[in-house]
């Protein structure tokens, strides 16, 4: 029992930094792939990982706003990050939905997709290595 806890553990956990991943790619280059990798991690995550994430986002929206020292970069990071957060909230979508944004994700973006599904958020640190 504690292997298949320890597994399912490591498992949400790299969902959630594949998501705080593509959130920062996201943010900072404004990639689409990455949003819908972000979305799709949030939608697949349980409702407790979900409320996480969106804290995370929301954290990441005040830093910005805060101390980010350009101007215009800053309200298009924080517009950004907003819309993201509103397609994250909670929300009433099922199974359906769901699946359909991973197929919207696979058709981007193959290899975001397969890195969903083994909760591997490495692929954005090699992509992007300067953002991390």
């Amino acid at each position: 029992m504690t292997f298949l806890k320890n597994l399912l553990f490591r498992h949400s956990k790299g969902i959630t930094d594949y998501f705080s991943d593509a959130l920062r790619v996201y943010a900072f280059q404004g990639e689409e792939d990455a949003r819908w990798a972000a979305i799709v991690a949030a939608r697949v995550a349980g409702k407790r990982q979900r409320k996480f994430m969106s804290d995370r986002l929301s954290r990441m929206m005040s830093n910005v706003l805060k101390h980010h020292p350009d101007k215009s970069t800053r309200k298009l990071m924080a517009d950004r990050l907003s819309s993201l957060q509103q397609e994250i909230a909670p929300r009433n979508g099922g199974v359906k939905d769901a699946r359909e944004e991973k197929e919207k994700l696979s058709r981007l973006n193959e290899e975001y997709m397969g890195c969903l599904h083994r909760a591997d958020p490495s692929i954005f640190r090699r992509k992007y290595p300067k953002f991390f």
